[in-house]
This record gives C-alpha cells, sequence and structure tokens, in this order.
C-alpha cells in the first residue's frame, strides 16, 4: 500500500529553517544601504544577481506568516471540526494564542533590551515617558500597529502575527460558510482596496491559502498528485513546472509593473508555491532536513535577536569577514549561540511550566469573567 503524505510538525520547522535562512540572507545583501556600502563578495554571483536574489528572499514574511495560519487552522479544527464554535470560545482561542506568543517573547526581549541598555545601543526616545510606554508596546508586540518607537523594526511582525490571531475566528466562520470562495473574497478587495507597500496588509492573501490548505490536505494532495505513472519522470517534469512558476511569479514581483499591478497576489501565492516546493523536493533529503529543522527550532529566537547583532551590537563584525556566505554564517551562528544559551536558562528555571501556568490562569479568569 502506497504510503499517505503527511505535512508534520518536522515539515514545519524544517519550512520555518527555510524561510529564517531567506530572512538573514534578505536583512544583510537585498540593498547596498544594509551592507553599509562595504564591499562583500557574492562570488560566484555578480552583487546585482545576489542582491535580485536576496529581495526575493523577503517572501519569508508570507511563509511564517501561512505556517502560523495552518497551524492555528488545525488547532482550531482538532477541537471544532466544523468550526462550530461559539463567540465565548473564539474569544479564549485568541487569548490564549495571543497569551502564548507574548510569553514566548518574553525572554528574548528581555535579554535584547537589557543588552541594548547596557550596551547604550538603544533606538528608544529620550524622553522617559515616550521611552516607557515605547517599551511597554515593544513587549505587547503591538508596536507597529499603534506606530510608536519599535526597540528595532523587525520586530514589526509581532503585529501582523497578533492580527492574524484576532481574526482567526472570524476567517474560520467565514470559510464554513463559503469555502474555497473565500480566496476571491481576499484577492478582490485586496487587489485595489488596501493600500499598497503597507506590511500589516500586503501579506493577508496567504490566509485564505493557508485555511484551505491546512482544512483540505492540499499540500499533501499536491505531493501525492501524479502527472505520469512513472515516479521518477512525475518528479521532473513537476520539478520543471513548479519551479518555472515560481522564477517567472518572482521575475514578475520584482519588477515596478508587477509590484503595481499584482503585489497583493503574488505576495499570496509565492510563499505557498515556495512551501509546496520545498515540501515536494527538499524536505525529504535527510541531512538537509535535519539541519532545516534544528534552524527551524531556533527560528522565532534568530527572527527577534538578530537584527541586534547585525544593526546595533556587532554592526562592523558582521561585514568585516567581506564574503556574503561567512557573513551569512556568522550572524546564523551567533544568533543561534544567543538562542540555545537563552533555551537553556528556560529549561533551567522551567519557563515552559511556568508560563504553561500563566496561560492557564489568565484563560481560565477569562472563561469564568467574560
Amino acid at each position: 500500500m502506497e504510503k499517505t503524505c503527511r505535512f508534520t510538525k518536522k515539515n514545519t520547522l524544517a519550512v520555518k529553517g527555510i524561510a529564517i535562512s531567506f530572512l538573514l540572507f534578505y536583512h544583510c545583501f537585498s540593498n547596498s544601504a544594509r551592507m553599509r556600502n562595504m564591499a562583500v563578495s557574492f562570488a560566484p554571483f555578480s552583487q546585482d544577481t545576489a542582491m535580485m536574489i536576496a529581495r526575493c528572499m523577503v517572501h519569508c514574511v508570507g511563509m511564517f506568516a501561512f505556517l502560523s495560519v495552518y497551524g492555528l487552522t488545525l488547532s482550531m479544527k482538532s477541537k471544532y471540526p466544523e468550526y462550530d464554535f461559539d463567540g465565548h470560545t473564539a474569544t479564549l482561542f485568541v487569548l490564549k494564542r495571543y497569551v502564548k506568543l507574548v510569553l514566548t517573547f518574553l525572554i528574548p526581549f528581555f535579554f535584547c533590551t537589557g543588552v541594548t541598555f547596557v550596551t547604550d545601543t538603544s533606538r528608544y526616545a529620550e524622553n522617559l515617558w515616550e521611552n516607557i510606554i515605547s517599551i511597554v508596546m515593544d513587549f505587547f508586540g503591538v508596536g507597529h500597529l499603534f506606530g510608536t518607537q519599535m526597540l528595532v523594526n523587525t520586530w514589526w511582525f509581532l503585529s501582523l502575527e497578533i492580527l492574524l490571531i484576532v481574526f482567526m475566528p472570524f476567517v474560520l466562520r467565514f470559510y464554513k460558510k463559503y469555502n474555497w470562495l473565500m480566496i476571491f473574497m481576499f484577492l478582490l478587495p485586496g487587489s485595489f482596496l488596501i493600500e499598497k507597500h503597507v506590511h500589516l496588509t500586503k501579506y493577508l492573501f496567504v490566509v485564505p491559502f493557508a485555511v484551505c490548505f491546512a482544512d483540505q490536505r492540499v499540500l499533501e494532495r499536491m505531493k501525492e498528485f501524479k502527472i505520469v505513472k512513472n515516479q521518477a519522470a512525475n518528479k521532473i517534469i513537476k520539478f520543471i513546472i513548479s519551479t518555472g512558476v515560481i522564477i517567472l511569479m518572482l521575475k514578475v514581483w520584482d519588477s515596478q509593473w508587477g509590484l503595481e499591478h499584482f503585489e497583493f497576489a503574488l505576495t499570496g501565492l509565492i510563499p505557498v508555491l515556495i512551501i509546496y516546493w520545498s515540501y515536494e523536493f527538499l524536505l525529504d533529503i535527510p541531512g538537509i532536513s535535519h539541519i532545516l529543522e534544528f534552524l527551524g527550532k531556533h527560528s522565532a529566537n534568530v527572527f527577534y535577536i538578530h537584527t541586534f547583532i547585525r544593526v546595533l551590537w556587532l554592526k562592523k563584525v558582521t561585514y568585516s569577514f567581506g564574503n556574503a556566505l561567512l557573513i551569512w554564517l556568522f550572524l546564523m551562528g551567533s544568533s543561534i549561540a544567543i538562542s540555545v544559551a537563552l533555551e537553556l536558562f528556560k529549561k533551567l528555571i522551567h519557563y515552559d511550566h511556568i508560563s504553561g501556568k500563566i496561560t492557564e490562569q489568565i484563560v481560565g479568569w477569562a472563561d469564568r469573567t467574560l
């Protein structure tokens, strides 16, 4: 009997590993200003080609957003297969997910904030009250939502995560009623009503795809689908078609004309296709999959930390290597080293147990009170 495909938690970690690798490359090399106009070798690629590739890697944001919504959908589906939850249940779901997000961010937040103040590299305003408000907003992940000064701009993604969590019950009820039609209901107004180039809205088109894919096992079905019966020929044909489609979409997206007319659609489609391509062709390779899973395990901490190393703490050291691969390895390695230390600290203080209890207490209080 042929084995049934499953997009597992390990697969999710591996895709997160790809996404965090893309993110670091994008932040390091997507334009000359990020490189502080220092000479960097991209051999065997030219600098223009490498920077174009780096720009395309910004789709890691959509990949992270897709995986978040995918996981939230499966979580809700496991308890309510028909998505027939009421308002009280939806409120508790949102609250629990938000509290868990904040508590996951808590240790990296205090570490980064503490080191930044000790090294006098803080970006907060000098005004005391503005400083306090900005710190509080950053801590709760809403700095970008309310436009307050953030310690690093990378933390804007927390605001997107919160938006996704808050809107999930509405999206799932909408999906229950309209199914795949939901994709067009996002696409049409999103293409001409939503302001272009806005971080918090331009990635929203991944949401309906993530819900549909999670509920209907679309990733697994795409992997199981056979164009021809011969397994090797089937893989080759699927590889040529999917790779060609991704490259074509990236070329359109990387043009001024493409961004002007199709930014919302492409910013949703490209991350989904990259995730499918990775699942189909990359994640079954044993050595690579293990490395990617390790990177994925630390992806959240690396996401929170790496900009501090590159921009505030060790900005001269980071680009002093003069080679793109070495710069990337230094930034990834130092970020993971800090992440490993933070995870060890969390184990020593039994942080997961403590945060679990805190979450239970808050959700329990809300359940009794609301």
